[in-house]
């Protein structure tokens, strides 16, 4: 955008800034933390951070992407105090975080694929092999940041208020927008059937599937149902924050994309609940999945709910 920006301009920007900056906390305490727990808590206390799963290391290595992409909103800063944005190579460092935040963020389904595979498929893999979809992960992103970047020089550039991918319509698409829509896809398939099968609608045996009778899952399903209908509920959860947080911000680019006036309004709220989602998904794994962060032992209902119930228990452990 050329020109300079009025006063509410600014102080819409000045709210994406300030949803990045919570997220950026939010993700940097976890960060901090885990890092705290790792060096300074001795090993094998219970509080102690290790990754002893797969979704220890794919947890991590979210939370990374995660602070990228919030490093990249909270730099409008600059462009709010000087009321412009143009080409420089701050502009190019925005771009670049922005980027790779949002395709990390999005590769987010490993985590998803990986309790479909663990739960519902049975395979078994070490821990370590999550370092080998890690390498795949961070090799997909290299190619799609240096590749285009070797053809154009520079594809990074002002985007309107902020500084972002500055090419085509297609280029945004297939170098961002497609692996956004892609992870929103995958999570949902995958944690709906997760749903299925701790619900016990599907039998999942191996590589064999099937529905479950009426009096199959009549008798054993009655001991746990309540905490089978907790697990299935925060199941559902998360592709549906990654889906609020994705799909305004890409009904809005659609509509900018065809043509149409997209009010400012409109960009702001979109991409303030776009900025806010580290902070949703540092909020909902906080909650519903209290292993993957350091802390004491708690006895809480759930876990004497399983306790009392071995086979419910049988399918919780299987989840971090």
């Amino acid at each position: 955008m050329s020109g300079q920006f009025d006063f509410g301009v600014r102080v819409g920007m000045t709210f994406i800034v300030i949803a990045s900056s919570a997220s950026a906390l939010s993700v940097g305490g976890v960060l901090l933390y885990i890092a705290y727990s790792t060096v300074t808590i001795q090993r094998n206390a219970l509080r102690r951070w290790s990754t002893d799963t797969h979704i220890h290391y794919y947890f991590l290595n979210l939370m990374i992407f995660y602070f990228i992409q919030t490093v990249g909103g909270f730099m409008s800063i600059k462009w709010i105090v000087e009321a412009r944005v143009y080409p420089g190579p701050f502009c190019t460092a925005q771009g670049l975080f922005a980027h790779v935040g949002d395709v990390g963020v999005a590769l987010r389904y490993a985590i998803a694929l990986h309790m479909l595979q663990v739960l519902v498929l049975e395979w078994s893999f070490p821990p370590r092999f999550a370092l080998l979809i890690l390498a795949i992960i961070w090799l997909v992103i290299l190619l799609l940041v240096v590749m285009p970047n070797v053809v154009q020089h520079n594809i990074y550039g002002p985007t309107g208020y902020w500084c972002w991918i500055d090419g085509s319509t297609v280029e945004q698409i297939g170098l961002d927008y497609i692996w956004m829509w892609l992870a929103a896809v995958l999570n949902s398939i995958s944690y709906l059937f997760l749903v299925l099968v701790i619900r016990r609608l599907i039998l999942a045996g191996g590589n064999k599937f099937r529905w479950w009778g009426r009096q199959e899952r009549g008798i054993p399903y009655e001991a746990g149902s309540s905490v089978e209908r907790v697990r299935a509920i925060q199941m559902l959860f998360y592709p549906l924050v990654y889906i609020i947080a994705v799909l305004p911000i890409s009904a809005a680019r659609f509509a900018q994309f065809n043509g149409h006036d997209v009010p400012f309004a409109v960009t702001i709220f979109t991409d303030t609940l776009f900025a806010s989602s580290g902070l949703f998904d540092t909020i909902l794994y906080g909650f519903t999945r209290p292993r993957l962060m350091p802390r004491r032992p708690s006895h809480d209902i759930q876990s004497a709910l399983l306790a009392r119930f071995p086979t419910v228990r049988i399918a919780h452990d299987r989840l971090p």
